[in-house]
C-alpha cells in the first residue's frame, strides 16, 4: 500500500470507483465500476453482495440520467440479483442520502431507517437519520 493507511487506501478505492460509476453509467457495461467494487470487497472489507449492489444501483441511475434507458434497465436488472439484505441496504442507504440531501425526511423513512438500523445494528446510520429528521427543528414532512 505504499505509505497509505488501510483507511486511506479504501477510501482512494472508493473514490476511484464514484468516478468509474460516473465514466461507465452512460451505455457502458460497468467492467471497470465492477472490478473496483470486487476488489473493495476483497480487500476494503465491504460485503460483496452490498458493494455490487450500490454499485449497479448507480450505474442504472447514472445511466437514467444520461438518457441511457436501456442500460440503466441492464444495470437495475443486475442490482436486483442479488441477495434481499444487500438491496434492503441499498434502498435504506439512498433515502438516507436523497434526504441528506434535501434537509430533510418523510417521518416513514425516518421511522422505515430507524427500524433498519435498530434491525441491522447500524447505530450509525441511526445517528444519521436522527441529523437529518432533526434538522428542521424535529419537523418532518408527511408528504412522499
Amino acid at each position: 500500500m505504499s505509505g497509505l493507511s488501510s483507511g486511506d487506501y479504501v477510501t482512494q478505492q472508493i473514490k476511484a470507483l464514484a468516478r468509474a460509476v460516473r465514466r461507465e453509467g452512460a451505455g457502458g457495461v460497468g467492467t471497470r465500476s465492477f472490478q473496483l467494487a470486487e476488489h473493495l470487497a476483497a480487500e476494503g472489507g465491504i460485503h460483496r453482495g452490498d458493494i455490487l449492489t450500490a454499485t449497479a444501483t448507480l450505474l442504472a441511475m447514472t445511466a437514467w440520467c444520461d438518457g441511457e434507458a436501456d442500460a440503466a434497465c441492464r444495470f437495475a436488472q443486475l442490482a436486483g440479483e442479488h441477495d434481499e439484505d444487500s438491496r434492503e441496504l441499498v434502498t435504506h442507504l439512498l433515502r438516507l442520502e436523497a434526504g441528506a440531501d434535501q434537509g430533510w425526511l418523510p417521518q416513514e423513512q425516518v421511522e422505515a431507517l430507524l427500524e433498519y438500523a435498530r434491525r441491522a445494528r447500524r447505530s450509525d446510520l441511526a445517528l444519521r437519520v436522527r441529523a437529518i429528521a432533526g434538522s428542521r427543528g424535529g419537523r418532518h414532512r408527511r408528504d412522499n
